[in-house]
């Protein structure tokens, strides 16, 4: 399971280290593709297939439905983690995430985001001055 939230720092080529936790997790290999909050999704190889057989069972006849994949799909890479444990994220990620330098990776189970930091600390406070209201509409928790 990947949870927790680490800050780093991209670099000038665009490379994230990739704590050594998470590492151990996306060890066969990781996925990249957009992310839906502003940020990217980083998937380990089963994980993707498992996002891969899902995408699949939507109907292709719905608009939503093929904006979603062809979305997911077209913006999606997969990465080599080099002996450093970085990443080079992809320049069309990068500017849809607005990555620049200082970043937030996040355990959200069973993948990875990516965050601008600043984002990150912004949106994780609105979401902990509504947190009980969110407790109370989120059904089995």
């Amino acid at each position: 399971m990947l949870v927790g939230t680490y800050e780093h720092k991209l670099d000038s080529k665009g490379r994230v280290v990739l704590p050594a936790r998470f590492r151990q997790e996306l060890s066969s290999g990781v996925v990249c593709t957009i992310g839906i909050d502003k940020c990217i999704s980083l998937y380990s190889m089963d994980k993707w297939e498992r996002v891969l057989e899902k995408l699949q069972q939507l109907p292709f006849s719905k608009g939503r439905s093929r904006d979603l994949m062809r979305l997911m799909l077209s913006s999606a890479s997969e990465l080599q983690i080099d002996n450093a444990g970085r990443i080079l994220v992809p320049p069309f990620l990068r500017s849809h995430a607005g990555l620049e330098q200082d970043i937030s990776l996040i355990g959200v189970n069973d993948h990875i985001e990516l965050w601008n930091s600043e984002n990150w600390n912004s949106y994780i406070s609105k979401i902990v001055d509504v947190l009980p209201e969110i407790a109370e509409d989120v059904e089995g928790f």
